[in-house]
Protein backbone atom coordinates (compact mmCIF):
# COMPACT_ATOMS: atom_id res chain seq x y z
CA UNK A 1 0.00 0.00 0.00
CA UNK A 2 1.09 3.52 -0.61
CA UNK A 3 3.75 4.71 1.85
CA UNK A 4 1.66 2.77 4.02
CA UNK A 5 -0.18 3.33 7.23
CA UNK A 6 2.69 1.26 8.44
CA UNK A 7 4.99 4.06 7.30
CA UNK A 8 3.02 7.31 7.22
CA UNK A 9 -0.40 8.77 6.58
CA UNK A 10 -1.44 7.40 3.21
CA UNK A 11 -4.10 6.24 0.78
CA UNK A 12 -6.35 3.21 1.10
CA UNK A 13 -5.16 -0.17 -0.15
CA UNK A 14 -6.26 -1.50 -3.51
CA UNK A 15 -6.58 -5.24 -3.05
CA UNK A 16 -5.07 -7.45 -5.65
CA UNK A 17 -7.08 -10.56 -6.03
CA UNK A 18 -10.39 -10.08 -4.28
CA UNK A 19 -11.77 -6.57 -4.01
CA UNK A 20 -13.74 -5.88 -0.88
CA UNK A 21 -16.50 -3.32 -0.88
CA UNK A 22 -15.27 -0.03 0.53
CA UNK A 23 -17.13 2.82 2.11
CA UNK A 24 -18.98 5.12 -0.26
CA UNK A 25 -16.94 8.16 0.59
CA UNK A 26 -14.27 9.75 2.71
CA UNK A 27 -16.52 11.47 5.23
CA UNK A 28 -17.11 10.14 8.71
CA UNK A 29 -19.85 7.54 9.03
CA UNK A 30 -20.75 5.19 11.84
CA UNK A 31 -21.00 1.42 11.80
CA UNK A 32 -23.36 -0.39 14.19
CA UNK A 33 -21.78 -1.18 17.52
CA UNK A 34 -20.93 -4.83 18.06
CA UNK A 35 -22.17 -4.65 21.62
CA UNK A 36 -25.27 -2.90 22.89
CA UNK A 37 -25.80 -1.58 26.37
CA UNK A 38 -23.46 -0.98 29.26
CA UNK A 39 -21.99 -3.60 31.57
CA UNK A 40 -21.05 -1.89 34.81
CA UNK A 41 -19.71 -5.21 36.08
CA UNK A 42 -17.09 -5.44 33.33
CA UNK A 43 -13.60 -5.75 34.83
CA UNK A 44 -12.39 -2.33 33.63
CA UNK A 45 -15.61 -0.32 33.65
CA UNK A 46 -14.68 1.51 36.85
CA UNK A 47 -11.44 2.67 35.22
CA UNK A 48 -13.19 4.52 32.40
CA UNK A 49 -13.31 8.33 32.40
CA UNK A 50 -16.65 9.72 33.56
CA UNK A 51 -17.17 11.29 30.14
CA UNK A 52 -17.17 7.83 28.55
CA UNK A 53 -19.50 6.44 31.23
CA UNK A 54 -21.91 9.31 30.59
CA UNK A 55 -21.76 8.79 26.82
CA UNK A 56 -22.24 5.01 27.30
CA UNK A 57 -19.95 4.29 24.34
CA UNK A 58 -16.50 4.92 22.91
CA UNK A 59 -16.29 6.61 19.51
CA UNK A 60 -13.47 5.16 17.41
CA UNK A 61 -12.22 6.51 14.09
CA UNK A 62 -10.64 4.46 11.32
CA UNK A 63 -10.12 4.46 7.57
CA UNK A 64 -12.16 1.34 6.92
CA UNK A 65 -10.41 0.26 3.73
CA UNK A 66 -7.37 -1.73 4.81
CA UNK A 67 -8.08 -5.46 4.68
CA UNK A 68 -7.54 -7.55 6.66
CA UNK A 69 -7.23 -5.05 9.52
CA UNK A 70 -10.49 -3.16 8.90
CA UNK A 71 -12.74 -3.16 5.87
CA UNK A 72 -16.38 -3.24 4.87
CA UNK A 73 -18.34 -6.39 4.09
CA UNK A 74 -20.09 -6.55 0.73
CA UNK A 75 -23.07 -4.65 2.16
CA UNK A 76 -20.86 -1.57 2.48
CA UNK A 77 -21.96 -1.14 6.11
CA UNK A 78 -20.71 -4.02 8.26
CA UNK A 79 -17.14 -3.55 9.49
CA UNK A 80 -14.92 -6.62 9.40
CA UNK A 81 -11.27 -7.31 10.15
CA UNK A 82 -8.68 -7.96 12.84
CA UNK A 83 -8.92 -4.49 14.38
CA UNK A 84 -12.72 -4.64 14.48
CA UNK A 85 -12.74 -8.03 16.17
CA UNK A 86 -10.13 -6.89 18.68
CA UNK A 87 -12.26 -3.88 19.62
CA UNK A 88 -15.20 -6.24 20.15
CA UNK A 89 -13.05 -8.07 22.71
CA UNK A 90 -11.91 -4.82 24.31
CA UNK A 91 -15.52 -3.67 24.59
CA UNK A 92 -16.26 -6.64 26.82
CA UNK A 93 -13.37 -5.68 29.09
CA UNK A 94 -14.38 -2.03 29.49
CA UNK A 95 -18.14 -2.56 29.53
CA UNK A 96 -19.25 -0.06 26.86
CA UNK A 97 -19.69 -0.43 23.10
CA UNK A 98 -16.86 0.72 20.84
CA UNK A 99 -18.49 2.38 17.83
CA UNK A 100 -16.57 2.48 14.55
CA UNK A 101 -16.64 5.63 12.40
CA UNK A 102 -15.17 5.85 8.91
CA UNK A 103 -12.89 8.78 8.02
CA UNK A 104 -9.96 9.49 5.70
CA UNK A 105 -6.68 8.26 7.15
CA UNK A 106 -4.85 11.57 7.01
CA UNK A 107 -7.57 13.28 9.04
CA UNK A 108 -7.83 10.76 11.87
CA UNK A 109 -5.38 12.37 14.30
CA UNK A 110 -6.91 15.80 13.73
CA UNK A 111 -10.36 14.46 14.58
CA UNK A 112 -8.96 12.70 17.63
CA UNK A 113 -7.44 15.96 18.87
CA UNK A 114 -10.71 17.81 18.26
CA UNK A 115 -12.66 15.34 20.37
CA UNK A 116 -14.64 13.91 17.45
CA UNK A 117 -13.15 10.51 18.27
CA UNK A 118 -12.09 9.00 21.59
CA UNK A 119 -9.75 6.51 19.91
CA UNK A 120 -8.20 5.93 16.50
CA UNK A 121 -7.42 2.42 15.23
CA UNK A 122 -6.51 2.06 11.59
CA UNK A 123 -3.37 0.00 11.07
CA UNK A 124 -1.47 3.07 12.26
CA UNK A 125 2.21 2.69 13.08
CA UNK A 126 3.40 3.95 16.45
CA UNK A 127 6.28 6.26 15.49
CA UNK A 128 8.26 8.86 17.49
CA UNK A 129 6.95 11.54 15.13
CA UNK A 130 3.32 10.65 15.80
CA UNK A 131 4.01 10.32 19.54
CA UNK A 132 4.53 14.08 19.59
CA UNK A 133 0.81 14.43 18.77
CA UNK A 134 -0.87 11.42 20.40
CA UNK A 135 -0.22 8.48 22.69
CA UNK A 136 -0.36 4.89 21.44
CA UNK A 137 -1.38 1.61 23.01
CA UNK A 138 0.51 -0.95 20.94
CA UNK A 139 -1.36 -4.09 19.90
CA UNK A 140 0.31 -5.57 16.79
CA UNK A 141 3.64 -5.70 14.95
CA UNK A 142 3.84 -5.13 11.20
CA UNK A 143 6.55 -4.73 8.61
CA UNK A 144 6.73 -6.05 5.06
CA UNK A 145 7.35 -9.50 3.61
CA UNK A 146 7.88 -11.17 0.25
CA UNK A 147 4.97 -12.49 -1.81
CA UNK A 148 5.94 -15.19 -4.33
CA UNK A 149 4.23 -17.62 -6.68
CA UNK A 150 2.74 -20.64 -4.94
CA UNK A 151 5.41 -23.31 -4.61
CA UNK A 152 8.13 -20.65 -4.52
CA UNK A 153 9.64 -21.73 -7.87
CA UNK A 154 12.72 -19.51 -7.48
CA UNK A 155 13.48 -20.78 -3.98
CA UNK A 156 13.46 -17.41 -2.21
CA UNK A 157 13.88 -17.72 1.54
CA UNK A 158 15.46 -14.46 2.70
CA UNK A 159 15.66 -10.91 1.39
CA UNK A 160 19.26 -11.58 0.31
CA UNK A 161 17.90 -14.10 -2.17
CA UNK A 162 16.38 -11.22 -4.13
CA UNK A 163 19.79 -10.26 -5.51
CA UNK A 164 20.03 -11.12 -9.19
CA UNK A 165 16.26 -11.35 -9.57
CA UNK A 166 13.33 -9.06 -10.41
CA UNK A 167 11.44 -7.40 -7.55
CA UNK A 168 8.09 -5.66 -7.86
CA UNK A 169 6.51 -3.06 -5.56
CA UNK A 170 3.83 -0.41 -5.43
CA UNK A 171 5.34 2.96 -6.29
CA UNK A 172 5.82 5.43 -3.44
CA UNK A 173 5.82 2.88 -0.64
CA UNK A 174 8.33 2.18 2.10
CA UNK A 175 8.94 -1.13 0.34
CA UNK A 176 9.81 0.73 -2.86
CA UNK A 177 12.39 2.86 -1.04
CA UNK A 178 13.91 -0.22 0.57
CA UNK A 179 13.94 -2.17 -2.70
CA UNK A 180 15.69 0.67 -4.57
CA UNK A 181 18.50 0.59 -2.02
CA UNK A 182 18.58 -3.21 -2.18
CA UNK A 183 19.02 -3.08 -5.97
CA UNK A 184 22.02 -0.76 -5.55
CA UNK A 185 23.57 -3.13 -3.01
CA UNK A 186 23.01 -6.18 -5.20
CA UNK A 187 24.34 -4.47 -8.31
CA UNK A 188 27.49 -3.44 -6.40
CA UNK A 189 28.00 -7.12 -5.63
CA UNK A 190 27.80 -7.93 -9.33
CA UNK A 191 24.30 -9.39 -9.08
CA UNK A 192 22.20 -7.38 -11.49
CA UNK A 193 18.75 -6.88 -9.97
CA UNK A 194 15.68 -5.31 -11.55
CA UNK A 195 12.97 -3.30 -9.80
CA UNK A 196 9.47 -2.96 -11.29
CA UNK A 197 7.22 -0.27 -9.80
CA UNK A 198 3.51 0.26 -10.38
CA UNK A 199 0.92 2.75 -9.21
CA UNK A 200 -1.38 0.09 -7.80
CA UNK A 201 -0.85 -3.10 -5.84
CA UNK A 202 -2.84 -5.36 -8.22
CA UNK A 203 -0.51 -4.45 -11.08
CA UNK A 204 2.48 -5.39 -8.97
CA UNK A 205 0.96 -8.70 -7.91
CA UNK A 206 0.21 -9.58 -11.51
CA UNK A 207 3.96 -9.51 -12.25
CA UNK A 208 4.50 -12.18 -9.61
CA UNK A 209 1.52 -14.25 -10.72
CA UNK A 210 2.73 -14.27 -14.33
CA UNK A 211 6.35 -14.97 -13.44
CA UNK A 212 7.78 -11.65 -14.59
CA UNK A 213 8.94 -10.90 -11.05
CA UNK A 214 10.39 -13.29 -8.52
CA UNK A 215 8.77 -11.55 -5.56
CA UNK A 216 6.60 -8.65 -4.57
CA UNK A 217 7.00 -6.73 -1.31
CA UNK A 218 3.86 -6.02 0.74
CA UNK A 219 2.79 -5.15 4.27
CA UNK A 220 2.73 -8.38 6.26
CA UNK A 221 -0.98 -8.63 7.14
CA UNK A 222 -1.95 -7.53 3.62
CA UNK A 223 0.32 -10.15 2.04
CA UNK A 224 -1.18 -12.89 4.22
CA UNK A 225 -4.70 -11.74 3.32
CA UNK A 226 -3.94 -11.52 -0.40
CA UNK A 227 -2.37 -14.98 -0.31
CA UNK A 228 -5.44 -16.46 1.35
CA UNK A 229 -7.83 -14.71 -1.04
CA UNK A 230 -5.82 -15.76 -4.10
CA UNK A 231 -6.93 -19.37 -3.65
CA UNK A 232 -3.52 -20.90 -4.22
CA UNK A 233 -1.79 -18.41 -6.53
CA UNK A 234 0.66 -16.97 -3.97
CA UNK A 235 2.51 -17.67 -0.75
CA UNK A 236 4.36 -15.55 1.80
CA UNK A 237 8.02 -16.28 2.50
CA UNK A 238 10.59 -14.92 4.94
CA UNK A 239 10.39 -12.95 8.15
CA UNK A 240 9.06 -9.40 8.40
CA UNK A 241 11.42 -6.58 7.50
CA UNK A 242 11.33 -3.20 9.28
CA UNK A 243 8.61 -4.44 11.65
CA UNK A 244 7.16 -1.76 13.93
CA UNK A 245 4.26 -1.69 16.39
CA UNK A 246 0.78 -0.66 15.34
CA UNK A 247 -1.05 1.34 17.98
CA UNK A 248 -4.45 2.50 19.12
CA UNK A 249 -4.12 6.28 19.23
CA UNK A 250 -5.44 8.25 22.22
CA UNK A 251 -5.34 11.98 22.89
CA UNK A 252 -2.51 13.05 25.18
CA UNK A 253 -5.19 14.85 27.19
CA UNK A 254 -6.93 11.53 27.90
CA UNK A 255 -4.41 9.48 29.88
CA UNK A 256 -7.14 7.78 31.91
CA UNK A 257 -8.72 6.30 28.79
CA UNK A 258 -5.26 5.44 27.40
CA UNK A 259 -4.37 3.48 30.54
CA UNK A 260 -7.71 1.69 30.56
CA UNK A 261 -7.31 0.65 26.93
CA UNK A 262 -3.78 -0.57 27.68
CA UNK A 263 -5.12 -2.74 30.49
CA UNK A 264 -7.88 -4.05 28.24
CA UNK A 265 -5.45 -5.04 25.48
CA UNK A 266 -3.15 -6.71 27.99
CA UNK A 267 -6.06 -8.57 29.58
CA UNK A 268 -7.09 -9.84 26.15
CA UNK A 269 -3.55 -11.08 25.58
CA UNK A 270 -3.43 -12.71 29.01
CA UNK A 271 -6.75 -14.55 28.67
CA UNK A 272 -5.78 -16.08 25.31
CA UNK A 273 -8.42 -14.35 23.19
CA UNK A 274 -5.76 -12.27 21.44
CA UNK A 275 -3.88 -15.38 20.30
CA UNK A 276 -7.12 -16.88 19.04
CA UNK A 277 -7.59 -13.79 16.90
CA UNK A 278 -4.00 -13.92 15.64
CA UNK A 279 -4.50 -17.58 14.74
CA UNK A 280 -7.79 -16.85 12.97
CA UNK A 281 -6.08 -14.28 10.73
CA UNK A 282 -3.01 -16.51 10.28
CA UNK A 283 -0.56 -13.74 11.18
CA UNK A 284 1.72 -15.17 13.90
CA UNK A 285 4.48 -12.67 13.10
CA UNK A 286 2.12 -9.85 14.07
CA UNK A 287 1.61 -11.04 17.66
CA UNK A 288 2.89 -9.09 20.65
CA UNK A 289 3.22 -10.21 24.29
CA UNK A 290 2.98 -6.84 26.03
CA UNK A 291 0.61 -3.97 25.33
CA UNK A 292 3.14 -1.17 25.68
CA UNK A 293 2.45 2.56 25.55
CA UNK A 294 4.43 4.50 22.93
CA UNK A 295 6.71 1.56 22.20
CA UNK A 296 7.57 2.69 18.67
CA UNK A 297 11.21 3.64 18.19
Amino acid sequence: MAKSRVARLGAALLLAVSLVACSPGGGASSAPAATTGVDTNAPLYASLPQKIKDAKEIQLGGDIAYAPMEYYDTDGKTVLGFDKELTDLLSKKVGVPIVWNNATFDGLITQLDSGRFDLVMSGMTDTPERQKQVDFVDYYKAGFVMLVQAGNPQGIKTFDDLCGKTITVQRGTTQADWAANKVKTCDAQGKQTQLLQFDHEPESMLQVQQGRAAAGLQDYPVAVYNTRESKGKFEVVGEQNLANPLGIAVSKKNTQLRDTVQKAVQATIDDGRYKQLIDKYQTPQGAIEKATINGGK
